[in-house]
């Protein structure tokens, strides 16, 4: 190289090589390299890029680039419109325009350098990424528009699509009474048509003694509203149970959506952790709805993934064994403490007819209006108002934030009208604290208190009470005292281990008993050992009831576990040694030894097996099971066997998307979802997931985060080689619920090595260019030892190799490609050819001049 200019006009820089430097063909003259020393050249024409400003990702447009000189690069245009798009202050750039004697951007645009209107503005274009990198100062920039947010005009709605998710499971049991199968199946299925996504909620379930049955469960429509940062439901949905009791209804409901808003927490759903004697069944049902179910091994569990429906609502969990025996608990469920900053607000409103756990009608009227208001950076304030026929209620409150932690009290007033005659009215009083102390380790996730007086009666028992006509049930039940809901964790140190304590406590008016459910649990690492001892009582669940007297059901479960590896802490495949030790104050003891661990490059498939002995008589059994996940379904089967019975089990989960390109299958999608088009790339592995492109081209992302940037890239490592991927990166701002389309350009061409020679036994120039001689476009180039490297879409065929402008400078190569086996191709093909000579252009003779 021996010399570097820098245009001051366009930016460009101009770089001179000297060709003398590299090694050329006998006979051959210097290579033209002039095509090296535009550094970025870009050709006028239109071209569809992402925008990038400093760093963040503002959404997709068509940009036009102009020819500014014939010697420099085309010169990206300009309007008022990109300028908000790119989320700069128009009307400071307008003042700045003003001030140097311009005419501010206007709808028409402009092509010049943009620093003229912006100042400090710099741009930058990559063409072979198709990205327009934009650095804008941060006072030019709009306020409003916070590094993590993405503007609404850029949010993809997404395309139409019908979607299911399914999780299903097949048992049979063998015991001295026979036998017994059981199959549950939960359906997720939606619509997406536009902006609107129909979504609805069931459970199979089928039994050899009692035949099939399908709960259906909520049906309804949503859509966003941006101006408002709001989602509009309507159909069979739910209040968000925030601050009033959650109910299940067919109307509309109108609120805000934080997920819109930059830096906002999602909603909250708890975790249940239990543990399991066996391969035991799990059914989780919140306010009467199954909506979960799923078969566990031996041993500790955590499911962390619950649809749980609204915002609260307590979980009612129940463990079945595999000698059918059950064990019920109560996770509660309820958010904590929220503020807001100042200004700031939110706000739900919902209306329609109040409807059974059975999805039937009430016919009760409802209202429920929330709002909640950021007035300082201190302080919020809440209120709300719940309404039906028989039914009033009004509640405010103000939560708090302080050196010890925020805190939330409000004030609960209700008034109802019992069936038959009668009334009652009373309050309820509430405070939660949320903390977390990082110095000390402790997290105050949630603690609440309540309190309710002997009249008061919440939303959803009113409902209740006349949905089912019956005085009697609210008077022998009698109305709830107290109530206090803890959820702590403490870390003790690095070496000391994690200790928690949740539970919720409940105390009625009528009998005086109590609903009682807690766990305690220490957990540590030694080396690369883990352990854990854990207790869980619960009592009373369910006062009063026909299935428990008051005060008599009891139980206690205790629990210890440690974890050892069996092999190098680096290899990811070594098996563990899990051992328990748990004693159930029904069933008596119970150790469990086994070895779990994973096989393959990427762990896809999962094993493990374990022997117990349990019960007081000392039974034993044994088990084991395996998990396959694939790029189109999870797979699963459990067996067990012990004293006096025989269990196994089949699973399976997934999801099915169709679409104006077919049916695609995949793991359990997520709530929103990309749908990857690369034609011919079939197994590109998805950077997200397990997922791979299939044999139609299409594959899936099965989860993104809605309302904001999601960059999704393909990886070719597994696909044809004679497929090219044009480009590996997309990047999109979905709304929540879309199936948005994701397109990957490819071109189908054969990969070739020519050994090639000029019809004299000269060598090719290094660095020469290779054409296609009839369409002109480039195939690739002459690399060292006079080796072209190309790809091509034509079996046969003339390429045409130059090294400058001028014929001799150029060379012919007619190629034909040996045929092509179907399916997958691996490798190259190689030739060896001659470049003969360009043939000369005909003479054209000249006019003869008349007489």
């Amino acid at each position: 190289m021996k010399a570097e200019n820098i245009n001051a006009e366009g930016g460009n820089r101009v770089v001179r090589f000297d060709a003398a430097t590299l090694v050329q063909g006998i006979g051959i003259e210097s290579i033209d390299l002039s095509r090296f020393e535009k550094a970025g050249y870009i050709a006028p024409g239109k071209y569809q890029l992402e925008i990038y400003v400093n760093g963040r990702w503002r959404g997709t447009q068509e940009i036009t680039y102009r020819a500014a000189d014939s010697d420099l690069s085309a010169q990206p245009c300009y309007n008022i419109n990109f300028l908000l798009r790119a989320g700069v202050d128009v009307q400071k750039s307008a003042r700045f325009s003003a001030e140097n004697g311009r005419e501010p951007l206007s709808d028409d645009g402009v092509c010049e350098d943009l620093a003229l209107f912006v100042p400090g503005a710099v741009v930058k274009t990559d063409i072979g990424e198709q990205q327009l990198y934009l650095t804008i100062p941060t006072y030019y920039l709009d306020s409003g528009l916070s590094d993590n947010a993405i503007d609404p005009s850029s949010w993809d709605k997404g395309v139409t699509a019908g979607r299911l998710n399914y999780n299903a499971n097949l048992g049979t049991t063998q015991t001295s009474a026979g036998r017994s199968s059981r199959g549950y199946a939960g359906l997720t299925s939606g619509l997406n048509v536009g902006a609107w996504r129909l979504r609805q909620y069931g459970t199979l379930t089928w039994s050899s003694a009692g035949g099939a049955s399908y709960q259906r469960g909520q049906l309804y429509a949503t859509t966003e509203v941006a101006p408002w940062r709001s989602q509009f439901q309507i159909g069979e949905i739910s209040t968000d149970g925030t601050y009033f009791d959650a109910v299940s209804f067919r109307g509309f409901r109108l609120s805000s959506d934080e997920r819109m808003l930059p830096a906002r927490q999602r909603t909250y759903a708890p975790v249940v952790r239990g543990t399991a004697t066996s391969n035991a069944t799990v059914s989780v049902r919140q306010r009467g709805y199954l909506i979960y179910e799923v078969t566990v091994p031996a041993g500790p569990f955590a499911l962390d993934d619950l649809p749980a429906a609204s915002y609260g609502g307590d979980l009612t969990v129940t463990v079945t064994e595999a000698d059918g025996s059950e064990r019920h608990f109560v996770v509660p469920f309820a958010t904590g403490v929220e503020l807001l900053r100042p200004g700031t607000s939110r706000y739900s409103v919902s209306v329609g007819r109040a409807m059974s756990a059975l999805n039937q009608s009430s016919g009760q009227s409802i209202f429920e209006g929330m709002l909640r208001v950021g007035l300082s950076d201190r302080f919020t304030g809440f209120g709300g108002l719940a309404l039906s026929e028989h039914y009033r209620s009004a509640m405010g409150g103000l939560a708090m934030n302080t050196a010890i932690g925020a805190i939330s009290g409000d004030l609960t007033l209700a008034s109802a009208n019992l069936p038959g005659g009668g009334s009652t009215s009373g309050a309820s009083y509430r405070a939660t604290y949320s903390k977390n102390l990082p110095n000390s380790g402790t997290n105050f996730s949630l603690l609440a208190y309540r309190y309710s007086t002997p009249g008061y009666i919440g939303f959803s028992d009113a409902l209740a009470l006349r949905s089912t006509n019956q005085t009697s049930s609210y008077t022998n039940l009698g109305s709830m005292r107290h109530r206090l809901d803890v959820n702590i964790s403490q870390n003790l140190g690095s070496a000391s281990g994690v200790i928690f304590a949740n539970g919720s406590a409940q105390q009625y008016w009528k009998h005086g008993d109590s609903m009682m459910s807690y766990s305690l649990g220490y957990s540590n690492q030694w080396r690369n050992t883990f352990y854990s001892i854990s207790v869980q009582r619960t009592q009373s669940a369910y006062p009063g009831s026909a299935t428990y007297a008051p005060g008599r059901y009891k139980n206690t479960l205790m629990t210890f576990n440690i974890s050892i590896p069996l092999g190098r802490a680096t290899s990811g495949n070594a098996p563990v040694l899990n051992t328990f030790i748990s004693n159930d104050s029904d069933s008596g003891s119970t150790i469990s030894t086994g070895v779990g661990g994973s096989l393959g490059e990427s762990r896809d498939l999962s094993y493990a097996i374990s022997a117990a002995r349990s019960g007081r008589e000392g039974a034993r059994s044994a088990s084991g099971s395996l998990n396959y996940l694939t790029s189109v379904a999870h797979l699963g089967a459990s067996v067990s066997q012990g004293r006096g019975y025989r269990q196994g089990t089949l699973q399976a989960s997934g999801s099915v998307l169709a679409h104006r390109g077919g049916i695609t299958f995949a793991p359990m999608m997520g709530e929103t979802v990309g749908l990857l088009y690369a034609p011919d790339a079939e197994d590109a592995a998805i950077s997200s997931g397990s997922s791979r492109i299939d044999s139609r081209g299409y594959g899936l992302v099965t989860s993104l985060s809605p309302y904001r940037l999601n960059t999704v890239e393909l990886n070719p490592g597994e696909m044809s080689d004679d497929i090219e991927l044009l480009a590996s990166s997309r990047s999109i701002a979905p709304t929540a619920g879309a199936v948005v389309l994701l397109s990957y350009p490819t071109r189908k061409a054969r990969l070739v090595l020519v050994d090639g020679r000029l019809q004299n036994g000269g060598t090719l120039p290094f660095g020469a260019e290779v054409f296609d001689a009839d369409s002109g476009e480039a195939l690739g180039g002459v690399g060292q030892g006079s080796r072209i490297v190309m790809r091509t879409p034509s079996e046969q065929g003339m390429a045409r190799v130059a090294w400058g402008p001028k014929p001799e400078q150029q060379c012919l190569i007619s190629y034909a490609l040996p045929q092509q086996e179907p399916g997958k191709q691996d490798g190259y093909v190689m030739l060896t050819l001659t470049c003969m000579p360009m043939p000369a252009a005909p003479r054209v003779p000249a006019p003869v001049a008349s007489r």
